[in-house]
C-alpha cells in the first residue's frame, strides 16, 4: 500500500508541477479573441467612416441639386409671365385697329388729312432720356 500511496503521490504532484494541455491553448485562445474583437471593432469603424463619408457627399449633391431646383422654378415663373405678356402682345398686334395706333404713336404715321406736329421735349425729358 504505501507503493501504491507513493505512486499516487508522485503521481499527483506530477500533474500539479505540470502545466496540463489545456492552459496553453486558453491563454492563446483568449489573446485570439482579443484580436478578433480588434479587428471586429476596427472592421465596424472603417465601415461607419465609409458610410459617413458616402452619405455626406451625396447630402452635397441633394442639397446642389435641391438648390438648382429651385432657381429653376424661379426662372420657370418668371418664363411663365413673359410668355403671358408675349401672348397678350400677340393678340393686340392681330388687331387691325391697335396696329394703326401703334404706327401713329411709334412711327408717326398719319391718318388722311391729318398733320402731324411735333412739339419739343421739355428740359426735364431730355435730361432723363440722356441719363
Amino acid at each position: 500500500m504505501k507503493a501504491e500511496a507513493r505512486k499516487l503521490y508522485s503521481q499527483q504532484r506530477e500533474v500539479m508541477n505540470k502545466p496540463s494541455r489545456n492552459q496553453f491553448p486558453q491563454v492563446q485562445k483568449g489573446k485570439s479573441i482579443r484580436l478578433h474583437r480588434l479587428v471586429l471593432a476596427l472592421l465596424y469603424l472603417s465601415l461607419f467612416v465609409v458610410a459617413g463619408i458616402y452619405w455626406f457627399s451625396q447630402h452635397q449633391i441633394v442639397s446642389a441639386k435641391q438648390t438648382e431646383l429651385h432657381n429653376l422654378q424661379e426662372e420657370q415663373k418668371k418664363l411663365a409671365v413673359t410668355e403671358k405678356a408675349l401672348d397678350r402682345q400677340i393678340k393686340l398686334l392681330n388687331n387691325p385697329d391697335y396696329i394703326a395706333n401703334y404706327a401713329r404713336d411709334e412711327y408717326m404715321f398719319s391718318k388722311k388729312g391729318e398733320t402731324i406736329i411735333i412739339v419739343p421735349k421739355s428740359k426735364e425729358e431730355l435730361e432723363q432720356n440722356n441719363k
